[in-house]
């Protein structure tokens, strides 16, 4: 059951990666199937024993307590191609900035701990994150208050980040929330990389 479920977060990564940014809609159920518990389920990882045994690779910026502004999204990075234009990635194996460099991180404190802070100040985790894109994009019941936060990241800019590079001031291409759940699925495939040792 692992392994299928770790064979499609692959395959809608690679997809994802070859243009298709509506994978991540795939990518945020598979990890909410892998990782996220509730009242009446546990997720597989609790399952199997495995959750709480593994050190999760972290490549989020933090947010400064003293800045009161929007920082750049703490999973992804900016790109600016001059005469083109500028959108956001997801870093994957890009060499990382200092800021997006941590040692290994406990699954509560990766899943739960708030990194990004969009132009209105809402908060956003890991855990945000994927439940929003998996229940939001998904079909299941959809928090309004989480409906209205997907809305304004994903679809209204919400960053609030301009860039002239292509010669007029224009908003970052891509989905913020889209673009984190790639990078959050590359860390999670990277964390059992490195933890072949107990998934053997």
């Amino acid at each position: 059951m692992l392994d299928e479920n770790v064979a499609f977060l692959r395959a809608s990564a690679a997809s994802f990666d070859a243009g298709f940014e509506a994978e991540a809609k795939r990518l945020a159920v598979t990890l909410r199937v892998l990782l996220h518990d509730t009242a009446s389920s546990h997720s597989l990882l609790d399952q199997l024993g495995l959750k709480d045994q593994m050190a999760y690779v972290d490549t989020a910026s933090r947010i400064n307590p003293r800045n009161l502004l929007p920082a750049a999204p703490a999973l992804v990075l900016m790109r600016m191609t001059s005469g083109v234009g500028a959108d956001y990635v997801a870093p994957l194996d890009m060499p990382l900035p200092p800021s997006h460099i941590h040692p290994p991180a406990p699954f509560t404190s990766w899943w739960t701990e708030e990194h990004t802070r969009d132009d209105s100040g809402a908060l956003w985790s890991r855990k945000k994150f994927v439940l929003t894109m998996s229940n939001k994009e998904g079909g299941a019941h959809v928090d309004p208050h989480l409906n209205s936060a997907y809305e304004h990241l994903a679809k209204q800019n919400g960053m609030g980040f301009i860039s002239n590079a292509s010669g007029e001031n224009l908003p970052l291409d891509g989905n913020v929330v889209a673009i984190s759940v790639r990078q959050i699925a590359h860390e999670f495939m990277k964390t059992l990389d490195a933890h072949r040792d107990l998934l053997s």
